[in-house]
């Protein structure tokens, strides 16, 4: 039994890092193309504002940014903290285990 856990254990490690792997790779060439298409457009809004403007038109991007920025990171920060624990279904089933092996307390208990 301890083996068919150990197994289980082991796919569903190699599934998280797999689609970790996948994330990354995601986030990275969107970040690329997000980082070219950023260059452009603020080239593009202070080529247009610049008489009107001048400089100004550069703070003002420089703030949407940050807090766009600031916005992703919060969001970022609220998804690591809610993730489900990992080998959670193999803990639980361990669990499971040990309550059918030795009872609810997991063998524990003081005998008189």
């Amino acid at each position: 039994m301890l083996l068919a856990r150990a197994e289980f254990a082991a796919v569903e490690l190699t599934q998280n890092a797999s689609d970790a792997l996948r994330w990354i790779l995601w986030a990275l060439a969107a970040t690329a193309l997000l980082a070219l298409t950023l260059i452009a457009a603020t080239a593009t809004i202070v080529a247009v504002l610049w008489p009107w403007l001048g400089w100004i038109a550069l703070a003002l991007l420089t703030l949407a940014y940050a807090a766009v920025t600031a916005y992703l990171l919060y969001r970022l920060n609220r998804a690591l903290h809610s993730r489900r624990p990992l080998l959670a279904q193999t803990l639980a089933e361990l669990s499971k285990d040990r309550a059918a092996l030795f009872g609810h307390d997991g063998g524990t208990e003081a005998k008189p």
